[in-house]
């Protein structure tokens, strides 16, 4: 016994690595995305931020262009102002400059002013970035120069800077003569400032004139300078609140250039776990103005992980498998204990022998011979015998069992069961005969017993009478019949009374109209020969005779209309919920016959109404027909009805729709009046009687389509006060 539980649990501590191992690698996989995710969102979002900072550069140099061309001339003092307020709005600015454009003409006049306004030391200068890194003069023979003439905010260790010629600078020459060209705006390569740190420039030529003619392009119109913006990398870069590392490159030809800004988020107390793996992306950002490209990285660290979630996983893998372990040793102990218990549970027959006597069937025990072992109290009284005269006896002697009707020899269910080793139910009207003669239709089923080692020790045969169970039946049906059939004779009575009413109805009001019509022309032939000077009298005599007999006529015609109009009107408390179970279970045969399947959205609560039952089952029985011959010509899936019950205010609602075809304009408004159907050999009469029925309880019914629906036809009927507080809706 120990060898094998210490085999097994080596296979266990086998399962639990490489469920560990699993659970691991996938929780891997897990972080690995959600960190990825997570940096991915963090970086379109910073994103967003740095591209918000670079449209708004633009927009502040296009506010710039604006304003000087809406000016007639150059005022760097308005200019200086209107800079000054932009700036106090856009933290990336670190200046916004001018440099005023002079050509070789200009210049004396130019040199002239600007040693007015800053001194004698002014003069126009060039800067040697890659030799001495100090002032020079520029030549003075060459045709333009874009001065620098104004800096806001005007700081005083940048005063040097006045007076550079930044079109001649070769750092700066490439752009800004592609800006003067184009007229648009452009930036200039990254450079290191003179008080530190890494800066570009945005800049765009500005011209004297109008708005209109600033936008009808620089064509034609005088160069006044270049506005520029010199934005600060630090500041636009400056992303509050981020952990994440930021560069910036040129985006043309980006493949292997070197970021020309980059910053690190600041330390933190969990830097100083190991570096992992890094998560890096580049988004491009700005536009032809501004071409870069933003890197964003993160350097994932152990601390940046939900170990927690690897623990308590491994920790419930843990659990589950010594779990399953204690169950194994507890299942082989039960195992033990279960042989031990089987062996004294085979031989306690008498306690199955009291559970067989408190049974309604009939249970018989035999041995392998085919004698009685146990029968139950059931059992005895079907074969009409005590126990003494039956245990012991073979089950020939005591009864038998017959198929009744049968055409040929058959062997019994018992002999069977014997014979095959397998259960065997009785056959439908099977008799049992006991040895007194007496003879019951009985149901049951023969089943074999088998000891330890499979051997058949004999079958258990149980039975049940049927008679009584079948005479119970017979009569709950017969029953049933009886109010189904009293239920359809009622309906169709009612039927046949409205359709004779109605259709009494129909021709009086038809004959009414020629009848009127006769006595009409009688009345005017009478006047006409009152003109004739010599009348015959027997004419005259024969038109008052047929005038009478037409009125007389008329009288016969609206006394009949109004005795079968008047019918009395039998009304009592009616739900409609209980109506349209009554209907559905008339119409169960007709629907399943044309593959039609009915819904039925029935109100929660009863929706009580005051009226006749049987009338209200006609009206919707005639609804039903009329919606089943509305599908007759639907494929099969498409064969659907819904009634629904509902309560709307104080009205009890009955809707029937189907998915049929729906019904035209032009029938809508014919549609229930008398002796008009759509039916071949339809008499016209159903819906008016509808119609008639559901005035007559005060309600009313209508038809309409469904869009992409079919037809619907909803009846509407005052609810029962009484009932209504019972169950407000």
């Amino acid at each position: 016994m120990i060898a094998p539980l210490r085999k097994k649990s080596h296979i266990f501590l086998l399962a639990w690595l490489s469920a560990a191992v699993l659970a691991s690698a996938i929780w891997g996989v897990l972080e690995y995305r959600r960190l990825q995710g997570e940096f991915e969102r963090s970086a379109r979002l910073a994103h967003g931020m740095v591209a918000r900072k670079l449209d708004q550069n633009e927009s502040v140099l296009s506010a710039i262009d604006a304003f000087q061309s809406s000016r007639p001339d150059l005022n760097l003092g308005a200019l200086r102002t209107f800079s000054r307020q932009m700036i106090a709005h856009y933290p990336q600015l670190y200046t916004v400059e001018f440099f005023q454009h002079v050509t070789r003409q200009s210049r004396p006049a130019f040199l002239k002013a600007m040693t007015a306004r800053l001194g004698a030391s002014f003069f126009i200068r060039d800067y040697d970035l890659d030799g001495r890194r100090s002032w020079q003069p520029s030549p003075d023979n060459r045709d333009q120069y874009l001065v620098v003439t104004m800096m806001e905010p005007d700081l005083p260790s940048a005063n040097p800077v006045y007076g550079f010629d930044v079109l001649n600078e070769k750092h700066f020459s490439a752009p800004i003569r592609q800006a003067l060209l184009t007229g648009r705006k452009t930036s200039t390569p990254p450079f290191e400032l003179y008080e530190g740190g890494k800066a570009y420039m945005l800049v765009k030529p500005l011209y004297l004139g109008h708005a209109g003619e600033a936008r009808a392009g620089a064509a034609g119109r005088e160069l006044v300078g270049m506005a520029a913006l010199l934005i600060y990398c630090e500041k636009l870069m400056k992303l509050p609140g981020s952990d994440l590392d930021f560069y910036l490159k040129l985006r043309q030809n980006h493949a292997g250039r070197q970021p020309f800004y980059a910053s690190h988020h600041h330390a933190s107390h969990a830097d100083w776990w190991p570096v992992l793996f890094r998560l890096e992306m580049e988004l491009p950002v700005g536009g032809e103005a501004q071409p870069f490209l933003l890197g964003v990285a993160k350097e994932v660290r152990t601390a940046d992980l939900h170990i927690l979630s690897l623990l308590l996983a491994n920790i419930a893998i843990l659990v589950l498998f010594v779990s399953a372990w204690w169950s194994y040793l507890q299942r082989q102990a039960l195992k033990v204990a279960q042989q031990q218990a089987d062996e004294a549970i085979f031989f306690q027959s008498e306690r199955a022998a009291v559970t067989l006597n408190a049974i309604h069937d009939g249970v018989i025990t035999l041995r392998q011979d085919q004698t009685i072992e146990m029968i139950n109290p059931m059992a005895l009284a079907l074969v009409g015998l005590p126990a003494s005269e039956v245990v012991g006896r073979a089950y020939q002697d005591v009864f038998r069992l017959l198929n009744e009707l049968a055409a040929e020899l058959a062997e019994d269910p018992i002999s069977e069961c014997f014979h095959t080793g397998r259960s065997v139910e009785f056959p439908d009207r099977m008799q049992l005969a006991s040895a007194k003669g007496q003879v019951r239709l009985v149901e049951g089923a023969v089943a074999p017993l088998f000891s330890r080692d499979g051997q058949l020790t004999g079958v258990v045969c149980a039975l049940r009478d049927m008679g009584p169970i079948r005479q119970r039946a017979a009569e709950a049906l017969a029953a049933s019949e009886l109010r189904v059939k009293e239920h359809l004779e009622k309906l169709s009575h009612v039927a046949r009374l409205h359709t004779m009413g109605e259709m009494a109805s129909g021709i009086a009001h038809e004959l009414n109209q020629p009848l009127t019509a006769i006595s009409n022309y009688c009345q005017a032939s009478l006047q006409l020969m009152e003109m004739v000077e010599e009348p015959v009298p027997q004419v005259e005599s024969a038109l008052r005779l047929a005038v009478a007999q037409a009125n007389r006529a008329g009288e016969i015609i609206k006394r009949l209309r109004a005795l079968v109009s008047k019918r009395a009107m039998e009304t009592r408390l009616v739900d409609l919920n209980q109506v349209v179970g009554n209907c559905m279970f008339l119409a169960e045969y007709d629907f399943k016959a044309r593959g039609i399947e009915v819904v039925q959205l029935l109100y929660t609560y009863s929706v009580p109404v005051m009226a006749d039952s049987i009338q209200l089952e006609q009206v919707l029985l005639n609804l039903l027909s009329n919606a089943m011959d509305a599908l007759a010509d639907e494929p099969s899936m498409k064969r659907h009805i819904i009634v629904h019950t509902r309560r709307e205010g104080g009205k009890a609602i009955l809707e029937v729709r189907d998915t049929g075809r729906g019904i035209t304009p032009e029938i809508l408004e014919v549609l229930f009046h008398p002796f008009f159907s759509t039916k071949e050999h339809g008499m016209g009469l159903g819906l008016s009687i509808c119609q008639t029925i559901v005035e007559q309880y005060g309600g009313l019914i209508s038809a309409e389509n469904i869009l992409a629906s079919g037809a619907c036809f909803r009846i509407e009927l005052p609810l029962s006060l009484n009932v209504e507080r019972r169950h407000p809706s």
